[in-house]
């Protein structure tokens, strides 16, 4: 194992939670959004989206892009899955603070639709739905304008509402193309050192060189241990440090 930086706690499950319920909050309320979500802001509206298409019975859909912003209670013991938590910057009110961006296509006339909600984490920030969705997918699905792939699409005729957000940090910082990214805060020991620990690289036919998730914490190759397998199911035969 290859000691490395702790620089950012994660916590998919948690953050995913809160991802669905704030998307949901988006679409369907206008009280007080769950999760210690404080705020949410709507960056790009689309209505109608799919260039005006409307599916027969369900209508025609739009898109809502933004950013939601919450805070978790690092005391709270529901909290204590996440990593390095208490050791996060806290605001004035003692809450750790996080934003993500989220994407949502939904029936513009939710009478109209299933009352079902398609939710999507995306991969490192990328959007996955098109086979599922029969081919209506990209960074974009809500521009696609063919009428013969929206008229055969999976989800929409069925009058889902579907949404993506944001939980990866190695999605980046870019929202470039409707990328959608998460902002969380680097933890630190209590005295402000950075944090460190064991980190586990699993790394496929990476070519000349490799680069770590996090930067290691030393660059001694007495504190590393490199192993090799060719099947997945094969014993870990060590590496020696001459290579």
């Amino acid at each position: 194992m290859t000691p490395k930086l702790t620089a950012r706690f994660t916590a998919f499950m948690r953050f995913g939670f809160a991802c669905v319920l704030v998307t949901a909050a988006a679409i369907y309320v206008t009280a007080p959004a769950y999760a210690h979500v404080r705020k949410i802001q709507i960056t790009a509206k689309d209505s109608p989206a799919f260039g005006g298409y409307s599916w027969p019975g369900v209508g025609q859909y739009e898109k809502i892009v933004g950013k939601a912003f919450g805070e978790l209670d690092p005391n709270d013991p529901k909290n204590a899955i996440i990593v390095d938590l208490r050791l996060a910057p806290r605001n004035a009110n003692g809450k750790v603070e996080y934003s993500f961006d989220f994407y949502i296509l939904k029936p513009i006339d939710l009478t109209k639709g299933n009352h079902k909600m398609l939710y999507e984490p995306p991969n490192r920030g990328r959007k996955t739905i098109s086979a599922l969705n029969r081919g209506v997918g990209g960074e974009d699905p809500g521009s696609v304008t063919d009428a013969s792939l929206l008229a055969n699409a999976f989800l929409m005729p069925q009058g889902y509402s579907i949404s993506f957000s944001g939980w990866d940090v190695s999605a980046g910082t870019s929202t470039a193309n409707f990328n959608t990214t998460i902002t969380l805060p680097i933890a630190r020991n209590s005295d402000g050192s950075p944090i460190t620990g064991p980190s586990y690289e699993y790394i496929v036919n990476p070519g000349a060189s490799y680069e770590l998730t996090y930067p290691a914490a030393t660059l001694d190759q007495s504190q590393a241990t490199l192993t090799h397998r060719a099947h997945l199911n094969d014993v870990p035969q060590i590496v020696p440090a001459s290579g």
